[in-house]
C-alpha cells in the first residue's frame, strides 16, 4: 500500500497543482473580480461632540468630506452595490486638538465580507480646529429698488430685532452687520412680508459660511410707503428793529421750497410749513439779520422729510433796511376839517398855502412819494374834548393834523396846524334862518 501511495509521487502532487488552478480558472471565468469606482461620496463625520463639547468647532478643509472610493469583489457582488452602499467615516474622537486629519474608514453595508478590497483617492479628513464665537447683532431692515414715482419708503419695522450669530471665530469676527433686504419696486402702498437674514462684512460683502449658525434665518418686515409733495416755507417775525431801520417784508430761505411726505389726508391738507415769528426775533436789528431754522419742529403731525439726508435745516435771512426821511408839502386847502361847531368859522393858516410834513420810511416807499397823494385832516371837535372846551373863542388854535399814510411811511413827528377861528357873520345867520 505505501509503494502505491508514493509512487509517482511528483505526478500525482502536479495532477493536484493542475486541478486546483483549473478550479480557479473556472471560477473567475463564471464570477471574475473586477473592481468599481464610486465618485463623491460623502463622509460622516462621527462623534463632532468630542470638539464641540470643548467649546471649538472645526471646519473640513479643501473638501475632504467627499471622496472617490474604489471597490475591488467578484462581479456579481460589484454589480448589487451602488453609491448608497458606501459607508465612508470619520471619528472626530480619533483626533488630538492639535492634530488637523482624521483617518476616514470605508465599508460597505452589505456584502462587506466579500470584497476583496476597499480604497479611496483620499485616506484623511482634513479639518481645521479654533474656539466657537457667539454674538449677537441687530437686525437692520434694508430696501432694494424704489417705490412709484411720487412715493418713498417711509418707516421700516421687523417683528424679531435681534439675532445670535455663532460659528468658527475667524467667520463670526467678519460680520459687521446683519440686514433683511426687501424690493419695494413700483410699490404704491405698504406691504408686510418675508425677508431672508443675511450677514455682511465693513465692505459690503455677504459672508457665507456653512459652519455659520444663525438663530433665525427669516423675519417678518413691515414696510411703510409715503407719499410726496413739495411744499413752501412760510415765516414771520417779531421786535422792532433798530432805531432808523425797518423790516422790508422780505423773508427769503435757502432752500424756498421742501418735499414732505406723509398718509392720506395728513400730506393731502398740508399746503405749507409755517414758521411761527417767535423763530424770528428781529428786535434791535440794524441791516439783515440771517439765522439758521430747524424745520423738524415745525411740521405737523404724521409728516416726514421725503429726503431721508435732508437734515430739516435752512438758512433764513429777514430782510431789513435803513430808513431815509422826506418832507412832503400838504396843500392847506386840501385839509379837511371836521368837527367844526355851527356858530364858527374855521380856516386853515400856512405860509404859501402849503404845511411841510416829514416823514420816513424805507427808500422804495418813500421815493416817488408826494404831499398831493396823502389824504389830510383836522378834528376840531376831537381837539375841544381833549381841551375841555365847551365853546371856541375867536382866535388862532394849534390843532394836530391827522395825515393818511402808505404802509411802511411813518411820520417823523406830530404835527400841528394853525386854525383861525371867528364868529358867523349876523347877516349870514339871519340869511341862514
Amino acid at each position: 500500500m505505501k509503494k502505491k501511495l508514493t509512487a509517482n509521487l511528483g505526478l500525482k502532487i502536479l495532477a493536484l497543482l493542475f486541478s486546483v488552478a483549473i478550479w480557479f480558472i473556472v471560477i473567475n471565468i463564471n464570477d471574475p473580480v473586477d473592481k468599481t469606482t464610486f465618485t463623491r461620496v460623502p463622509v460622516e463625520i462621527l462623534n463632532e461632540e468630542a470638539v464641540t463639547g470643548q467649546g471649538k468647532v472645526y471646519e473640513v478643509l479643501e473638501g475632504t468630506d467627499v471622496i472617490d472610493v474604489t471597490v475591488w469583489a467578484p462581479r456579481s457582488v460589484l454589480d448589487t452595490l451602488s453609491r448608497e452602499n458606501i459607508i465612508a467615516t470619520a471619528d472626530m474622537q480619533e483626533i488630538n486638538l492639535m492634530d488637523t486629519m482624521v483617518r476616514i474608514r470605508l465599508s460597505t453595508n452589505k456584502y462587506d465580507n466579500k470584497l476583496d478590497s476597499i480604497t479611496s483617492d483620499t485616506e484623511n479628513l482634513l479639518v481645521k480646529i479654533e474656539d466657537m464665537r457667539r454674538e449677537q447683532f441687530l437686525i437692520e431692515a434694508g430696501t432694494i429698488g424704489e417705490p412709484q414715482e411720487g412715493y418713498i419708503v417711509g418707516n421700516i419695522t421687523t417683528d424679531q430685532n435681534l439675532v445670535s450669530v455663532s460659528g468658527p471665530e475667524s467667520i463670526v469676527s467678519l460680520v459687521d452687520r446683519v440686514e433683511v433686504p426687501v424690493t419695494v419696486t413700483g410699490l404704491s402702498q405698504d406691504i408686510r412680508t418675508d425677508a431672508t437674514v443675511k450677514l455682511y462684512d465693513k465692505q459690503g460683502n455677504l459672508v457665507e459660511d456653512r459652519n455659520l449658525k444663525k438663530s433665525l434665518d427669516q423675519v417678518k418686515v413691515n414696510i411703510e410707503i409715503l407719499q410726496k409733495k413739495r411744499v413752501p416755507l412760510s415765516f414771520a417775525s417779531t421786535g422792532e428793529p433798530a432805531e432808523g431801520y425797518a423790516l422790508t417784508g422780505v423773508i427769503e430761505s435757502t432752500p424756498s421750497t421742501i418735499e414732505v411726505a406723509g398718509k392720506g389726508s395728513a400730506i393731502k391738507n398740508i399746503a405749507q410749513i409755517d414758521v411761527p415769528d417767535t423763530a424770528l426775533n428781529v428786535n434791535a436789528y440794524a441791516g439783515n439779520m440771517t439765522t439758521r431754522i430747524d424745520l423738524k419742529k415745525y411740521l405737523p403731525d404724521n409728516i416726514v422729510f421725503a429726503d431721508s439726508s435732508f437734515d430739516g435745516k435752512v438758512d433764513v435771512t429777514v430782510h431789513i433796511e435803513k430808513e431815509i426821511t422826506s418832507t412832503l408839502m400838504i396843500d392847506a386847502a386840501a385839509v379837511v376839517l371836521r368837527g367844526v361847531p355851527q356858530e364858527v368859522n374855521a380856516v386853515i393858516e400856512a405860509a404859501g398855502g402849503r404845511i411841510p410834513l416829514s416823514v420816513r420810511g424805507l427808500p422804495n416807499n418813500i421815493d416817488g412819494l408826494d404831499g398831493a397823494g396823502i389824504a389830510a385832516s383836522v378834528d376840531v371837535a376831537d381837539f375841544m374834548n381833549r381841551s375841555n372846551l365847551a365853546i371856541l373863542e375867536p382866535g388862532a388854535y394849534d390843532i394836530p393834523l391827522n395825515v393818511v399814510l402808505p404802509d411802511g411811511v411813518s411820520q417823523e413827528r406830530e404835527i400841528t396846524v394853525t386854525v383861525m377861528i371867528s364868529g358867523t357873520e349876523p347877516a349870514e345867520e339871519e340869511e341862514n334862518q
